[in-house]
């Protein structure tokens, strides 16, 4: 659990240093720690959604006022906003971050969570930038950078925070 929490933290303080107006999301077990860093944070409000295509509408409409927005979801999440994603986010070119867990991964075989991968893997990749990062291991400026990536490119960009074999994260550290 200890763990847990300094991943939680240390992904919170990429995200304050990236100094989004908001951030959104829906609840996920590997974001818990994150999204309650967030919620507590005077820096900038939390925006808790029922649905994550909710969460896009949230983010694409702080990026049309020209704010940074985050959005924290699940793989499959993602998947379910596909279509705001496209006709929003992307038809308009809007810059925010989405941080996504990325469920089904090797060190993450839970049979539930491998089709999820597998359908992020065909639906979102073709359609939008993802980069990949370990969950227990990514650079301390990743949100800073991910922000100044989508505004150079003028379109949302998705970082897909998964376990990883070999890292912290098998042990029950996570982002």
């Amino acid at each position: 659990m200890a763990g847990q929490a300094a991943g939680g933290d240390r992904l919170f303080r990429s995200i304050q240093a990236a100094k989004p107006k908001l951030v959104t999301g829906v609840p996920d077990g590997m974001l818990a720690q994150t999204i309650m860093a967030c919620a507590a944070s005077p820096d900038f409000p939390y925006i808790a959604c029922a649905r994550e295509e909710e969460c896009i509408g949230v983010a694409c409409g702080a990026a049309m006022a020209g704010e940074r927005a985050i959005v924290m979801v699940q793989n499959a999440g993602l998947l379910n906003s596909l279509g705001a994603f496209a006709t929003m986010g992307l038809r308009y070119g809007l810059p925010f971050v989405i941080i996504v867990t990325n469920r089904g991964a090797l060190a993450d075989p839970n049979g539930y969570d491998i089709e999820k991968r597998e359908a992020f893997d065909a639906g979102v990749r073709p359609m939008a930038r993802v980069f990949d990062f370990d969950a227990s291991d990514f650079p301390d400026d990743l949100i800073p950078a991910a922000f100044k990536w989508a505004e150079a490119a003028r379109k949302p960009v998705i970082i897909a925070l998964e376990k990883r074999l070999g890292s912290l994260a098998d042990s029950g550290a996570a982002a």
